[in-house]
């Protein structure tokens, strides 16, 4: 990744530069980097850093599993509608007015949290913070999508995703030492101060990156980028200049400019993309196994097997080190072999995932409860960064709502199935294993759909 270095000028000019496309450097400098992972470190650790609590809010708030566990279905809720607006927002006003937003509305929820006397107002500050924490969740990604080529932004995001994960990995584990040691209102106060620091980092560091949508992109994008990602009627077309690079016509250039980004029908011009859509139900699907997972593992650890809150966070070690692996495959390999060959790499251990699950659903062993959902993770951290780079290359100039629209439809379909579980586990352990598999089928329904995944022609050659 030398060519971090290459972006410091453009980091450096909030409003984008104005010099020709072909002479754009692509790339962000090595801090602003730095600063994306931190930021994107915050989502994960605010979803699933709290959930060894749940027991614990059971009894201190006086309420059941099904209710406790919402906090995590309305933190699901708030960031399902807040990337809809929020990611349309970036595409219009730029990506850093809307980061900071975020972030200070995050800090406000996790202070309502830490107060919170009830379980009312607990679930109430949690949609605050999760309506601010979406930022996290597709600012950065987005951001690293209009600094690189779709490939290349693939490797980029696997590789900065391998360096947040480090925090999600001793999230929970910490969450539940909080918990056991102080007292679940400490988690909430520690996310506080975290969502000022980075509130103010982001307010005085971060730079505007809308502008850099429409940078040169190196040859070896072209074909994975103009042939079978804008394919389609209407597609964003990319004309390859004597120099050798590729120019995207129809970016919208500069924040609060107008262009397609501000067009009210810019979602339902993505959905018409069979591409987009496609990707987007994969997305879900992965996704959707890890929400199943994060609703109904708390239960089955803490409730039916007497795990206590410390052990469970360090249990849930094993899912952050297979996603960890995954994302360091994905940074090592998506460059090279192309973003829809490191998918069909990926459902390769999602199926393993679902086979152990189901062989082990019997054993009340901790690792049959948490290596199938270490074989998930690895998918994950495979494929993910590279189904989210290829969504967001679908139409480059719509890079923010691309973003904001996948991202909602996976948190809506986390919201369903949190819901869903936390209220039908009590009744039967399976019930975890079949929601999971749905989400399975889903993910193998969205790779069977692309037009560019090619997943049966893959096998045959």
């Amino acid at each position: 990744m030398s060519d971090v270095r290459a972006g410091l000028a453009d980091s450096n000019d909030p409003g984008g530069s104005t010099e020709p496309l072909n002479e754009r450097v692509e790339g962000l400098a090595w801090p602003l980097l730095l600063l994306l992972v931190g930021i994107s470190a915050i989502g994960p650790v605010t979803m699933n850093g709290v959930l060894p609590a749940t027991s614990a809010v059971m009894i201190d708030l006086q309420t059941s599993y099904g209710t406790a566990q919402l906090v995590l279905t309305v933190f699901l809720i708030a960031t399902f509608a807040a990337q809809i607006v929020l990611g349309r927002a970036a595409d219009r006003y730029g990506r850093r007015p809307v980061m900071v937003f975020g972030l200070a509305v995050f800090t406000v929820g996790s202070l309502l949290c830490s107060i919170s006397p009830n379980i009312e107002a607990l679930l109430a500050g949690r949609f605050v913070q999760g309506f601010g924490a979406s930022v996290c969740v597709f600012l950065p990604r987005t951001i690293v999508r209009d600094a690189w080529s779709r490939d290349r932004a693939a490797s980029v995001i696997g590789w900065m995703t391998t360096a947040m994960m480090v925090a999600p990995l001793f999230g929970p584990a910490l969450g539940g030492w909080v918990t056991d040691t102080l007292d679940w209102h400490w988690m909430y106060r520690g996310l506080a101060l975290i969502g000022l620091v980075f509130t103010l980092l982001a307010a005085l560091f971060q730079r505007e990156t809308l502008g850099m949508s429409s940078h040169a992109r190196s040859a070896t994008s072209v074909a994975s980028v103009a042939v079978p990602v804008t394919a389609g009627k209407g597609a964003v077309t990319e004309a390859v200049t004597g120099a050798g690079a590729v120019v995207a016509h129809g970016a919208t250039g500069r924040p609060g400019q107008p262009g397609p980004a501000r067009d009210p029908g810019a979602m339902r011009l993505l959905w018409g993309e069979a591409s987009f859509r496609s990707l987007a139900l994969l997305l879900a699907g992965s996704v959707g196994v890890y929400y199943s997972f994060l609703a109904g593992a708390p239960y089955l650890a803490m409730e039916r097997r007497g795990m206590a809150a410390s052990d469970y966070g360090l249990w849930f070690g094993m899912v952050g080190i297979g996603y960890l692996a995954g994302n360091l495959v994905a940074g090592s390999l998506s460059a090279r072999l192309g973003a829809f060959r490191m998918i069909r790499l990926g459902l390769v251990p999602m199926g393993a995932g679902i086979v152990a699950f189901w062989l082990a659903s019997g054993s009340t062993h901790p690792v049959a409860l948490f290596l199938p959902m270490q074989l998930f993770a690895f998918s994950n951290g495979m494929s993910l960064p590279n189904v989210i780079s290829a969504a967001m290359s679908v139409r480059p100039e719509l890079a923010g709502t691309a973003s904001g629209l996948a991202g909602s439809l996976q948190t809506g379909s986390g919201v369903l199935l949190t819901l869903a579980i936390g209220f039908v586990l009590p009744s039967g352990d399976l019930w975890l294993p079949a929601a999971m598999s749905l989400c399975v089928l889903l993910a193998f329904y969205g790779a069977l759909s692309s037009p560019d995944i090619e997943l049966f022609s893959a096998a045959r050659r």
